[in-house]
């Protein structure tokens, strides 16, 4: 079983250096840790849609980006480098946006950052997330902030009601399939007792894969999927207090950037934004029609492109205490500064992952 684990370790690194991206960083358990934010990457992250005030990266609408996919922890990771994080479905509306978006685009599936607590000594075993794959659900992206109970239809619930074996969702169809087996210790086993690397323990959604239309789903975490990065509140905050730099308004204009007036479903405003002065109202009108403008021509990935290597070990990352360095976010601000995109190139896991973390909602 060590040795095992050590295989995917390796596996993971090796292919990280191949893809030429930033090395994980391995904790005192010789687990990998999920990456830290990059300041310049943080400045000059990618977005094709800004609505109230986080950006979006859809990693299907960048030629550079658009035939790759990723496992679930190394999709939450290429979202981190650049202070965001896979989207959290978290926000009244938001999801119905992005059922809109996929519909348009054709797109497959796209993960979330919607996970189950099925991690051994971290509290998931409490009698408030029994069964956890009702009650053990919640958006890491977001504060660890809980998903609502799966048994039960909510307004801003969105599962699907069938499966591989026609089950509402989640069923965790793949775990129960694959059962558990015998191990001398708990490295890789969920607290009920199935095989972590199987667990469907990852929140995808899945555009009409079982005639279903746009759904939730749970799915294993070594799925591949294209992605959606969301700024993250939590790592901007953690730039500004380790290195004294507000990267909120910085951000380059994706290619096939989306026009959001063209979406009809928006996330509900929670209050009324403040009086714009006019020549603040006049550069938020240049700045949506930048994006109109960018949006009218899809412009073709490079000719080849390899994809990503199959990563089947992930980690954990180390709990940070982010102080609130720019406090609460304003309605109204300044537009971002938006820098113009640069040239096209030319060329061309699952571990525990709150190690030593313990859940703000587990207590």
């Amino acid at each position: 079983m060590r040795s095992s684990t050590n295989l995917l370790i390796s596996a993971l690194l090796g292919s990280s250096a191949v893809m030429g991206q930033k090395p994980a960083r391995i904790g005192t358990d010789g687990k990998p840790l999920l990456n830290r934010p990059d300041v310049e990457a943080c400045k000059k992250r990618k977005t094709h849609m800004k609505v109230g005030n986080h950006n979006y990266f859809l990693s299907w609408r960048e030629p550079w980006h658009k035939f790759e996919d990723w496992d679930w922890f190394n999709g939450r990771n290429f979202c981190r480098d650049q202070c965001m994080d896979l989207v959290s479905f978290d926000t009244p509306g938001e999801f119905k946006m992005f059922e809109e978006i996929m519909d348009r685009d054709n797109v497959t599936s796209i993960y979330t950052s919607g996970r189950k607590c099925n991690f051994q000594n971290k509290g998931c075993d409490g009698a408030h997330l029994q069964p956890i794959n009702v009650n053990g659900w919640f958006w890491a992206g977001a504060n660890n902030g809980r998903i609502l109970s799966t048994d039960v239809a909510h307004n801003e619930s969105f599962w699907s009601h069938t499966g591989e074996e026609g089950s509402p969702q989640p069923d965790n169809y793949e775990g129960i399939s694959e059962g558990p087996i015998e191990a001398d210790n708990n490295i890789g086993i969920t607290i009920e007792g199935l095989q972590e690397f199987h667990d469907e323990a990852c929140l995808a959604v899945m555009n009409n894969k079982y005639g279903d239309g746009i759904k939730w789903h749970d799915v294993a975490c070594h799925y591949r999927s294209v992605i959606v990065c969301e700024d993250s509140d939590q790592l901007i905050n953690l730039i500004a207090a380790q290195e004294g730099i507000d990267v909120r308004d910085e951000a380059d204009i994706g290619t096939n950037a989306i026009d959001i007036d063209s979406l009809p479903q928006l996330p509900e405003l929670v209050a009324p934004t403040a009086p714009v002065a006019p020549v603040r109202q006049q550069q938020q009108q240049q700045q949506q029609q930048s994006f109109r403008n960018q949006a009218q021509t899809f412009q073709q990935p490079p000719p080849q492109f390899a994809p990503q290597a199959q990563f089947q070990q992930a980690g954990q990352f180390e709990p940070q205490q982010v102080p609130q360095q720019f406090g609460p976010r304003p309605q109204s601000r300044p537009p971002p500064r938006i820098r113009p995109p640069p040239p096209p190139r030319t060329g061309g896991f699952l571990g525990n992952l709150f190690n030593g973390l313990r859940l703000p909602f587990l207590s």
